[in-house]
């Protein structure tokens, strides 16, 4: 039970109080050359601050995320994984194994979508990856169910990250 207990605050909670705490930062012109994109429900959505990842290196699982701020709203998606060795390989979430997770949060809606740990699903490749420099890039899709309430969900296609990351 314990292990569920770790599992869960590890894929979940850190994502997502980390995504929440990173929207309330003013916006950076850090010379960062980070992106992070995708396509929601068929809208173009592009992370305008640049955002750094992190690597949890007790658990050796990736925290990945990138924030918008549009017409007063933030939104954010969030990237969880603990895995590399399916390098170039897409990794499901379907797969038990994988421990992976793709979020967006809505701050102004108070609203929350999961594809993977608690619904919904989705994949993640890493394309490049350099632990030397700190350098993780790859791409991400998935259907995301509303896990705060409601019965919706959004389909994300064309997710692209290049970010850098720090060793927790």
């Amino acid at each position: 039970m314990r292990s569920i207990v770790n599992r869960f605050l590890a894929l979940f909670i850190i994502p997502v109080v980390l995504l929440l705490s990173a929207a309330s930062c003013k916006k950076s012109n850090s010379g960062s050359n980070a992106s992070f994109t995708a396509t929601i429900n068929g809208a173009a959505w592009v992370a305008n601050v640049p955002e750094t990842g992190a690597l949890i290196t007790i658990t050796n699982i990736f925290d990945l995320g990138g924030i918008q701020y549009k017409n007063g709203d933030s939104t954010a998606i969030g990237l969880t994984f603990s895995s590399l060795s399916h390098f170039s390989q897409p990794i499901n979430s379907t797969d038990s194994a994988a421990q992976i997770d793709v979020t967006y949060v809505d701050i102004k809606a108070g609203t929350q979508y999961d594809g993977g740990l608690l619904a919904g699903h989705s994949t993640i490749t890493i394309t490049s990856y350099d632990s030397l420099a700190g350098k993780i890039a790859g791409t991400f899709s998935g259907v995301l169910y509303n896990i705060s309430g409601g019965s919706d969900s959004l389909i994300v296609t064309n997710g692209i990250f290049n970010t850098n990351f720090v060793p927790d």
